[in-house]
């Protein structure tokens, strides 16, 4: 289902566009290369652990009542232009529960396998499982905190 919600993120927040050679789905953390072809968009690959972990795609298209428009399905083409952010110190995300493997509301989270979402940290990781809700139409979300 993977989809993301920016619950408390700056107006300031430092957006990339991201292009990969590869589809890109919500959630997916990036490691950031090269200008883009057309001089504006950074070339990204899926980070392999925290530290290449620079940037998280949350991109959400405009569908204007496409009644088979589903976001939970929604990737960024490869080759296509996304939106990702550098997730800050105190910013606050929910998650659709399929981004979140193996962690209770408490836990430390480390980015996921292959860099798609998080996993249960073995140590402080980046962030903490803060709470879980029910979004109503999108089903349970995580509520995650980012250190």
């Amino acid at each position: 289902m993977a989809k993301v919600f920016l619950d408390k993120i700056k107006a300031t927040a430092h957006i990339e566009s991201v292009v990969a050679s590869e589809d890109m789905g919500n959630g997916q953390f990036l490691s950031l290369g090269v200008l883009g072809e057309d001089g504006e968009s950074r070339v990204a690959t899926p980070a392999t652990d925290e530290a290449s972990a620079e940037v998280f795609v949350a991109d959400a298209p405009l569908s204007y009542g496409d009644p088979h428009f589903d976001l939970g399905k929604y990737v960024v083409k490869a080759g296509k232009t996304g939106r990702a952010f550098h997730l800050e110190k105190g910013d606050v995300i929910s998650v659709t529960t399929d981004l979140v493997a193996g962690a209770k509301v408490g836990d430390n989270l480390t980015i996921g396998d292959k860099g798609l979402g998080f996993k249960k940290a073995a140590d402080k990781g980046i962030a903490m499982l803060i709470g879980q809700e029910n979004h109503g139409i999108d089903g349970d979300v995580y509520v995650i905190a980012i250190r």
